[in-house]
């Protein structure tokens, strides 16, 4: 079986508006990253192994999805021609007034009449998951009213939608877990060395830091999580931060309707609104990036942005994950008598692995199942994971953190285990298999 993943060249440069100006940027290219990365890596664990599936990669720097624009980049018969929608409300408005006719030119490519295999996807990006406001009846575009989505797929970052009823209509919905990939692939280009593998847990070793607690963007459930560390006393004796609190303020209408907002509130009167540095080992360099970006200021500055630092990971035994969900997902059920299974973790979780670090999850109820479910071995006879099965958000994280508080000392047996895990977050074989049934449903229906 053969690939060609096809991505719009604006949403992968930065030089986008020389393009098309006024055209806002999307998250897309993470996708496209995640297959460009997938291809070039040579994996330390298992050397030769390949996927099945031939992945080729193209970028067309055209706007338009028209046929004849799209010939240069499509490929022949034995090739299913895989076309990469980026579902980002902001991009569509613009399509709404400078290509009304995007939504006809998807439709032509979609149609199984056409001479060329094409598989049109809308693909998920950081803000239209499942897929969010991307079908908003607020402020709804014309450009998406009336459209019939039963020609186009839908990929999105959720874990199992099999019992989510899909109220837009798409041809099929399909998990895809590739963005986790994404960010791996962008912290061994960081730190090579993190590619050969890493346990930070070390036996009878000294942890002078015991709990560490990353906060890149402000979200109410991670205040949620600070303040009860706080009210535990547990943040004495823990290393976190907290950047870019404008996307939390820009969406102030909804603030009323958050479950978390009295939490953040309290973040609030306890630690004020400017952005907080680790003290160990950066001071105020800490993620200088993304603070930048929140005063509008862009542009790597070469301080790490996707790993962490290593003299800090010497130094700080749990890691304690603040996901962005931690509520129940809202996607109705097909069968009522059992729950949508939306996990909608991300790259957060998966640094516990890459760095050997007892991991505590303000997630979502049951991630740490889907973890499981993935290989990864969750540690649950030597760490009470039963919060995991709790639904109250509150409830839960106060198990959580009562369960970080009671784990035991580093032993041989989680040093192995956590190995294991390591091994398995840098296998190539597990990469391709967090989308391959995103593949091979597209093959399925098309060869």
């Amino acid at each position: 079986m053969k690939t060609n993943h096809i991505f719009l060249k604006h949403f992968g440069t930065s030089m986008n508006q020389l393009y098309e100006p006024g055209l806002p940027p999307a998250e897309s290219q993470q996708t496209y990253e995640f297959y460009k990365g997938l291809k070039e890596y040579k994996c330390p664990v298992e050397p030769g192994w390949e996927p099945d599936v031939q992945i080729e990669i193209s970028e067309t720097p055209k706007i338009s999805w028209l046929l004849s624009d799209m010939e240069e980049v499509l490929m022949g018969d034995d090739f299913l021609n895989i076309v990469y929608v980026p579902m980002h409300y902001p991009t569509w408005r613009w399509f709404n007034e400078q290509y009304p006719d995007a939504m006809h030119d998807l439709d032509v490519l979609a149609d199984p009449n056409q001479p060329w295999k094409i598989a049109v996807v809308f693909d998920y990006n950081n803000e239209t998951l499942l897929p969010g406001n991307f079908t908003n009846d607020e402020g709804q575009l014309e450009i998406l009213t009336d459209v019939d989505w039963s020609r186009f797929y839908c990929s999105t970052l959720a874990w199992d939608m099999d019992n989510a009823l899909d109220t837009i209509g798409f041809k099929k919905i399909i998990s895809n877990l590739c963005v986790m990939g994404t960010y791996y692939f962008r912290v061994i280009k960081e730190d090579p060395s993190v590619m050969m593998g890493m346990n930070f847990t070390k036996l009878k070793h000294h942890y002078p830091i015991r709990y560490f607690c990353p906060n890149n963007v402000f979200r109410p459930n991670r205040a949620m999580a600070l303040v009860k560390m706080y009210e535990k006393g547990m943040l004495a004796d823990t290393e976190w931060n907290m950047n870019k609190f404008s996307q939390y303020f820009e969406m102030d209408r909804f603030h009323d309707y958050n479950p978390f907002k009295s939490y953040a509130d309290q973040y609030f009167k306890l630690f004020g609104v400017t952005e907080r540095s680790m003290s160990y080992p950066w001071s105020l360099s800490y993620n200088l990036d993304r603070q930048n970006e929140d005063k509008g200021i862009y542009g790597r500055t070469g301080i790490s942005y996707d790993c962490f630092d290593k003299s800090l990971m010497e130094q700080a035994y749990i890691y304690i994950v603040n996901e962005t969900f931690s509520c129940p997902p809202q996607q109705p059920a097909i069968n009522k008598q059992y729950p949508v299974r939306v996990g909608d973790f991300s790259e957060k979780v998966f640094k516990g692995f890459m760095y050997g670090k007892p991991m505590f999850l303000n997630a979502r109820a049951g991630t740490i199942k889907m973890l499981e479910e993935l290989g990864f071995d969750m540690l649950g006879d030597i760490i009470d994971n039963s919060y995991d099965n709790i639904q109250d958000a509150p409830v839960r994280i106060d198990a959580m953190l009562e369960s970080a508080k009671a784990c035991p000392k580093p032993s041989n047996d989680m040093i192995e285990r956590m190995d294991k895990n390591n091994r398995l977050i840098r296998s190539k074989e597990f990469w391709w298999s967090t989308q391959k049934e995103f593949i091979q449903t597209l093959l399925d229906n098309h060869y």
